[in-house]
């Protein structure tokens, strides 16, 4: 038995008396047999665990868990209040997937002499028996405090943790109905998915954090008896459990497989995300009561940086997005109605559009991002192509000593920018007019045009003082 099992279980029998049968105090009275069963889940089931009953008394009963984390106990006890103590076992690793040990789990619950009862034992259950035994050292009966301490939880988790047998990932099926089951194997993943995105390796870490949490002042507020508790380098607070732990469902459930019952692809969606909203939103006194921030307030975030005018060749189209659930966003880029194959963003993404398949002119680009919980943001652009070199021809050809004056016209869909004459810039006026001079020799009339686009055309005349080697119409 570890030493965090014995604090919880001397501390919550600490006030109480031994349970006697009453009767002839020299005549044994036999009780009549009843049993305990149930699930020991940590970030998976809790297999090889070592399972303890105590009452009031003492140890009453002890097994062992099998592969799928079940456990039952025949016991002839008392009716009244018990813990049970789960030490030793391996679960799957919340950030590996392997065995790991789970740390010490308990459960407080309510026992009838001679009934079967069924438990669940998992992280909630265990800071719950926690919190049990700080309400016992605030003078409430055992009973008192573990009604108290397990209904807390429940208004947050919105089931009864302890008397709800979690249905785990990996036991879904798609004939499943959203019930509390469900919703109590997807809270365990989104734990375990929660400190997987702080670093945190160990399954049990976060389980003995909320221990100390709620033992130190009976509220998970983030502060422990030797002061603030992190999660990995997350400080932890009221806040932080609330959004951490509803994040993290809304992230597990987008991985789920279509058609389950927890999974954000299909017709439970809705139900999904209202009972993350509910996680993130509830004000249950478990959180001191403080008033949360809306859930999520922050919109998906699509951010397209500013395009050229005019674009030739191969654009790249480029972003990020910024998801509120941190969710992985699709993306689909669609030119004049055409959707292109999307493409994910993790958050940036970037897209190569073949704009020579475009006719050159304007086109209409909307950007969309979408992600499983359904949030969505678009982007419109307009795209300026033009894949079509500047024309250019002649309009005055005119030697001079020692040097011609020439200028001309240019036709081009975005415009031309900038004009060469034999390598020295020339000048641009009006709409469609170069001009400018050039020395007056034996070689050609070498004339450069650059457009909007970026598409640069050169033109080579003769140079004769006779007759206009390249005339406009």
């Amino acid at each position: 038995m570890t030493k965090l099992s014995r604090v919880l279980v001397l501390s919550i029998y600490s006030l109480t008396l031994c349970g006697c049968q009453l009767g002839n105090p020299g005549t044994p009275t036999t009780l009549p047999a009843g049993s305990v069963a149930g699930f020991v889940v940590s970030s998976g089931p809790v297999a090889g665990a070592t399972v303890t009953v105590y009452g009031p008394g003492g140890a009453v009963a002890s097994t062992r868990t099998d592969d799928s984390g079940y456990f039952a106990v025949s016991l002839q006890a008392l009716s009244g209040t018990m813990n049970v103590s789960v030490s030793g076992g391996s679960s799957p690793g919340g950030a590996t997937g392997s065995s790991a040990p789970p740390g010490p789990l308990n459960g407080v619950f309510s026992y009838q002499e001679g009934h079967a009862t069924e438990i669940a034992v998992t992280p909630f259950t265990t800071a719950a028996a926690s919190l049990a035994s700080f309400f016992v050292t605030q003078g409430l009966s055992l009973g008192a405090a573990s009604a108290k301490a397990n209904g807390e939880f429940t208004d947050w988790l919105g089931f009864d943790e302890a008397n709800v047998v979690p249905i785990l990932e990996s036991q879904l099926t798609t004939a499943q109905p959203f019930d509390a089951g469900v919703r109590y194997g997807l809270v365990i993943a989104a734990l375990s998915q929660w400190a997987r995105s702080q670093g945190v390796q160990t399954p049990a870490t976060i389980t003995t954090t909320m221990v100390s949490d709620v033992a130190n002042d009976g509220v998970l507020n983030g502060q422990g008896a030797q002061g603030a508790l992190f999660l990995g380098s997350e400080p932890l607070s009221p806040e932080a459990y609330r959004n951490g732990i509803a994040n993290a469902l809304i992230q597990v459930a987008a991985s789920e497989p279509a058609g389950t019952p927890a999974s954000l692809s299909g017709p439970n969606a809705t139900a999904v995300i209202a009972y993350a909203r509910s996680l993130a939103q509830g004000p249950v006194a478990l959180f001191g009561n403080e008033t949360p921030p809306p859930f999520a307030a922050s919109p998906l975030a699509l951010n397209v940086p500013a395009w050229p005018t005019w674009i030739h060749g191969s654009f790249l189209v480029s972003g990020s997005v910024m998801d509120p659930f941190a969710l992985p966003a699709t993306v689909t880029v669609t030119v004049d109605g055409q959707a292109y194959s999307p493409l994910q963003a993790a958050p940036a993404f970037a897209f190569s559009l073949n704009t020579m398949a475009l006719t050159d002119g304007q086109h209409s680009v909307v950007i969309t991002a979408r992600d499983a919980a359904g949030l969505a943001a678009s982007v419109s652009r307009t795209l300026g192509v033009d894949n079509s070199p500047p024309r250019a021809c002649l309009l005055v050809y005119a030697p001079l000593v020692p040097t011609f004056i020439v200028s001309g016209q240019w036709q081009d869909i975005s415009g031309v920018v900038a004009a060469t004459i034999n390598g020295f810039p020339a000048q641009l006026s009006g709409t469609d007019i170069w001009y400018g001079t050039a020395p007056l020799s034996a070689g050609p009339l070498v004339l450069t045009l650059t457009d909007a686009a970026g598409n640069v055309n050169t033109f080579s005349w003769p140079v004769s003082p006779l007759s206009n080697p390249a005339p406009c119409p």
